[in-house]
């Protein structure tokens, strides 16, 4: 819990960075890759893990590569144990096929060399035994703003049936304690006027 809380505040620190006049969609963006990115720097200085591109998706596996875990933005359930929760946008091809391995279908249709493209320097490939053989995890996480105050309800789950571009059901969920952060910016504020330094040349 402590790294994926850790993977949570790198991403809302980073949505913070956007301001106004940035393209629409930038504080999300910002945010997803601070997740990712935080999600593989931590689990391959603590516990030896290796960066992972399975499909198109951005991932972290473990040594053994029997387990990966990524991220995915979900809807109001997220983290509510009681609640079915869905991914808030729609997914494609990749989020699909690792939920089928997930359920153990090894379906011929799978394309291997989505797996295996893209690991890079100090990444992974998979071979198709084991693309069909790993477990692939989700840090479910949903962002809710009340004055100054975020609220993220998180989970960590594996998808087990997915369709029309969303999960439809949850082989495991592990709900997380919800983070809350404070402190929120007006977004580009840098005051009423420019600021002047004085400066005595010698």
């Amino acid at each position: 819990m402590e790294f994926l809380h850790e993977v949570l505040r790198a991403g809302e620190a980073a949505r913070r960075t956007a301001v106004p006049n940035d393209p629409t969609g930038t504080a999300g963006r910002r945010a997803y890759e601070a997740h990712v990115r935080t999600l593989r720097e931590l689990h391959i200085e603590h516990k030896r893990w290796a960066r992972l591109v399975h499909g198109r998706l951005e991932l972290v596996c473990n040594e053994d590569r029997s387990m990966a875990m990524g991220v995915m933005v979900g809807d109001s359930a997220t983290g509510r144990a009681s609640l079915f929760p869905r991914n808030a946008r729609r997914r494609g091809a990749a989020t699909e096929q690792v939920t089928r391995a997930n359920e153990g279908e090894g379906a011929p249709h799978m394309q291997t060399a989505l797996f295996a493209a893209g690991a890079g320097p100090k990444g992974v490939s998979l071979s198709e035994e084991e693309a069909h053989a790993v477990k692939t995890w989700f840090l479910l996480s949903y962002r809710t703003q009340i004055g100054e105050t975020v609220r993220i309800d998180c989970e960590l789950s594996r998808p087990k049936r997915f369709a029309d571009g969303f999960v439809v059901e949850w082989g495991k969920r592990i709900p997380l304690p919800a983070l809350t952060m404070d402190g929120i910016e007006p977004l580009n504020d840098d005051g009423p006027g420019e600021i002047n330094i004085p400066v005595d040349f010698r």
